[in-house]
């Protein structure tokens, strides 16, 4: 005999109700991933890198040691013209500096625990509208050729668009919560125009208490970039002047001209020239931010090596603030093939003002290489040699070897 049992009429509405919320539940699983994906995008990258180096009397002997960092970036698309931005860097350090550092116990709690190392350095809203944009939060910035103006830090900035595009910007570089004194901070305006052939740049910038407390300093500076066919032409005139401190002045006139030739489609050669005021009596100025991007073009050749743990920093300063600089530096880059690149050049400098400096001279050199190992990764290599001619000192020699993975 079959049997038949009827559920309540509340139990079916239930098991009803449980159907459409599984059905939705499972629409809502499928359709998560692509809104994610059409609202998140992610890039970065991750390298690991090995060191040498030679400086002689500097350091007593020779270094050697290897570093890594995890970089990831990424862009939340979440509405028309509205956007947040955020980049962090993940175990950016020297390979063994991990760990409790109390001695013969350096490591103990292994890699990626107390000690690793991880910095959160893009971090902003972006609004874009028709004819203009406005991005505030912790957010980059470089003008000029140079950077004569760079910075990371929190700040607002508003840019115009079109053929000729105002950017305005404010940074503030320290609140001075716990002094008696006003906030640290940075603020300024870029003009840019160009057409196809021709772009420049006009920048005004200030600096006030970031570095002393009565520190008051004004940057005005333009570039230009010229591309007729093969020939390339760069310049960059900088000058500051202002309030270092309350009883010395600020100053600063540097110029940079690059000129290169690509001779075919594989080989690039070229010049260049920098030129800095020194000053006995004064503080010199050769950018105005925290220089987060810094800048150190004469070993530049695309390796990912340059511009880091090696190299001299800016060539206005190369024999220490105050004393200026001359100097010359010829380059070539060549494209071997699809894979493999190759670069190098030399430079020569003097002081411009030798009241403040014993050296007399100095000459750099400097061999850099990329190799494609695979698809998105690259195998970098720098050979960077520096003497300076000057009392008790020694030519240094440094090289660095790097893969890098990027996606």
């Amino acid at each position: 005999m079959i049997r038949h049992f009827y559920l309540p009429k509340e139990v079916t509405k239930m098991s009803r109700f449980l159907k459409i919320a599984i059905v939705l539940l499972a629409i809502a699983a499928i359709a998560t991933p692509v809104m994610a994906e059409d609202m998140l995008s992610l890039g970065g990258q991750m390298r690991v890198r090995g060191w040498y180096l030679d400086d002689n009397e500097a350091s007593g002997g020779t270094d050697t040691w290897a570093d890594q960092r995890l970089r990831i970036g990424g862009k939340l698309s979440v509405a028309d013209g509205v956007s947040i931005t955020f980049r962090t860097d993940i175990t950016e350090a020297n390979w063994g500096n991990d760990g409790d550092r109390v001695a013969k116990e350096a490591g103990r709690f292994g890699a990626g625990r107390p000690g690793s190392t991880q910095q959160w350095d893009r971090a902003h809203l972006d609004l874009a509208f028709d004819s203009f944009s406005l991005r505030a939060g912790q957010q980059f910035v470089w003008f000029l050729n140079s950077g004569a103006f760079n910075t990371q830090q929190n700040g607002l900035k508003f840019a115009t668009k079109g053929p000729v595009a105002v950017t305005a910007f404010f940074f503030l570089q320290d609140d001075n919560g716990d002094r008696d004194t006003s906030d640290g901070f940075n603020y300024g305006a870029n003009l840019a125009f160009g057409a196809d052939a021709f772009k420049g740049n006009v920048l005004v910038a200030a600096q006030n208490n970031v570095l002393d407390d009565d520190e008051d300093v004004y940057l005005i500076g333009a570039d230009v970039t010229f591309n007729m066919d093969a020939f390339k032409l760069i310049a960059e005139l900088d000058f500051f002047t202002g309030d270092s401190t309350s009883t010395v002045d600020a100053f600063g006139t540097q110029l940079f001209v690059d000129g290169s030739f690509a001779a075919s489609e594989a080989l690039t050669v070229g010049g260049q020239l920098y030129y800095a005021l020194g000053d006995t009596d004064d503080d010199q100025y050769t950018y105005l931010g925290n220089d987060f991007g810094a800048w150190d073009p004469l070993f530049a050749h695309g390796s990912g090596l340059d511009n880091e743990q090696l190299g001299s920093g800016r060539p206005f300063v190369f024999f220490g603030n105050d004393a200026g600089v001359i100097a010359g530096r010829i380059y070539a880059d060549a494209k071997v093939n699809d894979a493999f690149k190759v670069g190098g050049s030399f430079t020569y400098l003097e002081p411009e003002e030798d009241a403040v400096t014993t050296a007399d001279s100095a000459m750099t050199l400097a061999l850099g290489m990329k190799y494609a190992v695979m698809a998105h990764t690259s195998l970098g290599a720098q050979l960077e040699y520096i003497d300076v001619d000057a009392p008790n000192t020694d030519a240094s020699i440094g090289a660095g070897v790097g893969l890098f993975v990027n996606f």
